[in-house]
């Protein structure tokens, strides 16, 4: 009976042991998991901020080209009404 008393103490430590480590990978997966999730939300919210700061400067950049067109085409109507009156006046 020894030696069934030792081989079952042994088996029984084995999966005691193995049993053990599954806990500790399944902690383990669970923090990694967890990280990982964390990680791309916070990839994630880097990404839409990114976004909205270049859609923002499309905007102005948008804004201020319509500007610039706007000051332009006065300046050339002026430019123009200016020759027009100069030409009619000679």
């Amino acid at each position: 009976m020894n030696k069934y008393h030792v081989l079952l103490i042994a088996a029984l430590a084995t999966l005691g042991m193995s049993a053990c480590d599954k806990d500790d990978s399944a902690t383990d997966q669970t923090s990694a998991a967890m990280e990982e999730s964390s990680m791309m939300d916070t990839v994630e919210e880097a990404s839409e901020d990114a976004m909205e700061t270049i859609e923002e400067v499309i905007d102005d950049a948008s804004d201020s080209m319509n500007e610039m067109m706007d000051d332009m085409s006065d300046s050339a109507e002026e430019d123009l009404s200016d020759s027009v009156d100069k030409m009619m006046n000679k």
